[in-house]
C-alpha cells in the first residue's frame, strides 16, 4: 500500500519540558489507522500537528504527497471551546457543511447519532456527549482527506457507539482518505491493521 500520511524525523518539544518526539518516522495508507500510547505520550500533541495547530520543529509531515500547514491538512473536531456556548447546533452545522452530497450525509449522520432533537439548542445546553456527537456528525459528512479523532467513543451513548463503529468500519475500505483514531488501545469490535504505537 503507497503512502498516504508520512511522517519523517518528526521533533517536537512543548517549551522547558523534555522532547515529546525526536526522530519519529510512520506511513499510514488510506483507510483507518489507530494511534495509540500511554497517558502524556503526545497522542493529542501529534493530532494538533497533522491538523497544522501547531508546527512540528523539525521533520516533516506530508498528506497525500503534500506538506502538511494552513491549506493542506487534517481535520481535527475541538468542539470544548467556550466560543461555541451561545451558537446554535443547526446554525453551526449548516455553516460547516456545505450544500450538495455532504449535506445528504450529515442528514444520515444526524438520523444515526440521534442528534435531531438537539438541533434548535445552543452548544451550553449540550452535555460533553452530545458536543461530540455534533463535532462528529460534520466532520463524517465532510469526509475530509484526512480526519483525526481523540478518543471519539468517550462519552457517547451505546446507539452512537455503534452508529461510530460502522462509519469506522466502512471508512477502512476507503482509498482517498485517512482516518486516524488516537486512544490507549483499539477499540472493542473494531480490526484495524494500521497502527502507529507511542509507547
Amino acid at each position: 500500500m503507497s503512502a498516504f500520511l508520512e511522517i519523517r524525523d518528526l521533533g517536537f518539544a512543548w517549551p522547558g519540558q523534555a522532547a515529546l518526539f525526536a526522530h519519529l518516522n510512520a506511513s499510514l495508507g488510506p483507510g483507518l489507522a489507530l494511534l495509540t500510547g500511554d497517558e502524556q505520550r503526545g497522542k493529542t500533541t501529534l493530532l494538533r500537528l497533522l491538523a497544522a495547530e501547531i508546527r512540528p520543529q523539525t521533520g516533516v509531515l506530508r498528506l497525500d504527497r503534500q506538506d502538511i500547514g494552513e491549506a493542506h491538512a487534517g481535520l481535527r473536531p475541538d468542539m470544548t471551546r467556550p466560543a461555541l456556548d451561545p451558537v446554535v447546533v443547526a446554525d453551526w452545522l449548516r455553516e460547516q457543511v456545505p450544500e450538495g452530497p455532504a449535506r445528504d450525509r450529515l442528514d444520515d449522520h444526524i438520523d444515526g447519532l440521534s442528534l435531531g432533537e438537539h438541533l434548535h439548542k445552543g452548544f451550553y445546553m449540550l452535555s460533553a456527549g452530545g458536543r461530540r456527537k455534533v463535532g462528529l456528525a460534520a466532520t463524517m459528512a465532510q469526509q475530509p482527506s484526512l480526519t483525526l479523532l481523540d478518543q471519539p467513543f468517550a462519552a457517547l451513548d451505546l446507539v452512537s457507539i455503534r452508529y461510530l463503529t460502522d462509519w469506522l468500519r466502512e471508512q477502512s475500505r476507503a482509498t482517498d482518505r485517512l482516518v486516524l483514531l488516537a486512544d490507549y488501545e483499539a477499540p472493542a469490535d473494531l480490526a484495524v491493521a494500521q497502527r502507529i504505537d507511542l509507547g
